[in-house]
């Protein structure tokens, strides 16, 4: 395998006040709901300039720490569970795009062509004409995967050590470290987030498709099976025997 090219200094690309400022305008004009704090989109929007200047002010003096995520439970489509959804406050949220938008284009190049979920110019429905494209080339057999709790569960540790394998800026891998460790509050408590990521957080995404790079290699160099991934579902297809 290629030795993929390490990232030193990342720190400064992040808190740079142009990439703060199009952070803000991407978290604002999701228009989504206020974290811990209360504060609306709205109302950091009318102090924009001052907002941002204590953001970027917070991570140059690395006294930046993110706020716990509220915790919220939302009906899972089929099913009568609740799955549970984190939202950050709204600084936390431009800190989170801001490292992001800085993040996304080391790894994106080398993703697998196979893995669909939040990546730019990807879709779920590609991920389904990518299967029938493979249905025509004569394969039969369908598995549809899912893995439970996939970001609740994931392994804090190895997840910071696959993200170091490209980037040893010590400052970079501590917001992120503190962005998985802030905890969540359910009801008026706080608790502790030892392992996975927050679903609702705007980094997770790429984290969990970091995280399972290594599968959509392994899987690739399997003979006689095609993987297709979007986020943590997958379709595994196995052509049948001669």
């Amino acid at each position: 395998m290629t030795q993929q090219r390490k990232w030193y200094s990342l720190a400064d690309k992040v808190w740079n006040p142009a990439n703060l400022a199009m952070a803000a305008a991407s978290v604002l004009a999701n228009q989504g709901a206020a974290g811990v704090d209360y504060q609306s989109c709205d109302q950091f929007a009318e102090h924009l300039g001052e907002e941002l200047d204590r953001l970027g002010q917070a991570m140059r003096a690395h006294r930046y720490q993110p706020l716990p995520v509220r915790r919220v439970w939302i009906p899972k489509p089929g099913t009568t569970k609740q799955r549970p959804l984190g939202v950050p406050a709204i600084r936390d949220r431009v800190a989170e795009e801001a490292m992001r938008r800085v993040m996304e284009p080391i790894w994106e190049p080398t993703f697998s062509p196979d893995s669909y979920g939040f990546r730019p110019g990807r879709s779920a429905h590609d991920a389904v004409h990518r299967i029938f494209d493979h249905l025509e080339q004569g394969y039969r057999w369908v598995v549809d995967a899912d893995i439970q709790d996939y970001f609740g569960s994931m392994d804090q540790p190895l997840l910071i050590d696959k993200v170091a394998e490209r980037i040893s800026d010590g400052t970079v891998l501590g917001w992120i470290r503190d962005m998985l460790r802030a905890g969540v509050m359910d009801a008026g408590q706080w608790h502790a987030t030892p392992r996975g990521t927050s679903q609702g957080s705007v980094i997770s995404p790429l984290l969990a498709n970091i995280y399972l790079d290594a599968l959509d290699q392994v899987m690739a160099a399997l003979p006689g099976i095609q993987f297709i991934r979007y986020a943590d579902d997958c379709a595994p297809r196995r052509q049948p025997a001669c």
